[in-house]
């Protein structure tokens, strides 16, 4: 065993060697990269102490793209396809590829073994993804949770001595502006849209704040007009293609109470659509669906993107996304003065921390805070002076 300094390397220029008893034979480990000596002799004996526990260094020679297609493949069990997809993209176009960054050195994690990936692979990624533009800061985020989990799995499992990403920093994400509508907006847009056929669709979603595949994946069984609430447990898929049970996480799974307008509004829509089922009884595929098709089948979200679109046109208001139709329904939400709890759970987050990501919208609630403090306090008692 010994501890040598690489003469020739300006960098990291220590490394390390032991000799290992493989199957009879002596075989020698060599480990590079290391910045001072002390380095080089603390991982030394880490590597040691590992191999006495029951490392295994055949699983440690494992390239991290190989691993990551098992990893991938062991996800299908416990995450809904949409995200598997999101973790499939981030996998096989950000993290695996092996490429040059503006200092001519290679970033990517995909053609290293499991034993070889250090924090200073991990963090020449993730600068690379910053400066690169290719991602935003919310999706290199997601991408340091793939490479932490699965490095975790990999230690657990006895292929690597340690978790390298568990030393480096999860990468910020700065809030992009938020845009959202006024009262007066969404009137002037819900006018526009009144014969459209996907009219309940924008009401509801400014009414109720849910998501877009909630909306889409919501059935008559799940709306109980007479108590004025809707239940929360499908929805569509991003790509449209499947109804998922559940919901976007575990808080998303709920109960929101509706508005009389916006009963009266679904009552309407579910005598329409008792009359299309008769028209088109023959072809008819009745998945129980509040938004469907004249035929009964999921709307497409693009196709849905699409009329929200060319209404907004129409109507003449502030181009925003159809998410940004739940930002607005938070908004108003907030300008009633609504407990924070209750806003949380209408909107199926985990925690009333979300709300943070909207005090640069609502500052002037707290100026009409204050006013309302000082008419009640400065205002004096009958009887008595003023200050």
């Amino acid at each position: 065993m010994a501890v040598t300094k690489d003469k020739n390397l300006k960098t990291n220029p220590w490394y390390f060697t032991i000799e290992v008893n493989e199957n009879g034979n002596r075989k020698r480990i060599k480990r590079r990269g290391f910045k001072t000596k002390k380095d080089a002799e603390a991982a030394q004996r880490d590597l040691l102490k590992e191999l006495e526990r029951g490392l295994d260094l055949q699983a440690s020679k494992t390239l991290y793209k190989d691993f990551m297609h098992d990893w991938l493949e062991d996800k299908k069990a416990s995450v809904k396809g949409r995200t598997l997809n999101t973790y499939r993209a981030l996998v096989n176009n950000h993290i695996l590829p092996m490429r040059k960054n503006e200092q001519g050195k290679e970033v990517g994690l995909g053609e290293l073994a499991l034993s070889e990936i250090t924090p200073r692979h991990i963090q020449n990624l993730y600068n690379y993804l910053r400066e690169n533009g290719s991602l935003s800061g919310e999706n290199i985020q997601k991408v340091h949770t793939i490479i932490n989990e699965s490095l975790k799995k990999a230690a657990g499992w006895d292929m690597i001595i340690k978790n390298p990403a568990a030393v480096v920093d999860r990468p910020k994400a700065e809030m992009g502006e938020m845009l959202f509508w006024t009262d007066e907006e969404a009137h002037q847009f819900l006018a526009a849209a009144r014969e459209d056929r996907y009219y309940t669709a924008f009401l509801l979603a400014v009414t109720t704040g849910m998501r877009q595949g909630e909306l889409l994946g919501l059935r008559w069984q799940d709306v109980d007009l007479k108590s004025r609430t809707i239940s929360v447990r499908q929805i569509l898929s991003h790509d449209g293609k499947s109804l998922e049970h559940g919901a976007k996480t575990a808080s998303g799974i709920r109960s929101i109470g509706i508005d009389r307008v916006t009963a009266v509004e679904l009552e309407k829509l579910q005598r329409r659509m008792k009359l299309e089922k008769m028209h088109h009884r023959d072809i008819y595929e009745d998945h129980d669906l509040v938004i469907c098709t004249a035929h009964g089948t999921p709307v497409s979200p693009r196709n849905l993107n699409r009329s929200f679109y060319r209404l907004i046109e129409k109507a003449g208001v502030k181009k925003i996304r159809f998410h940004d139709l739940r930002h607005s329904h938070v908004v108003m939400l907030l300008k009633m003065r609504e407990n924070n709890k209750r806003i949380a759970e209408r909107m199926g987050w985990a925690s009333v921390k979300m709300l943070d990501r909207y005090s640069h919208i609502t500052p002037h609630m707290q100026q009409e805070t204050a006013d309302a403090f000082g008419e009640m306090f400065f205002t004096a008692p009958k009887g008595t002076k003023s200050l």
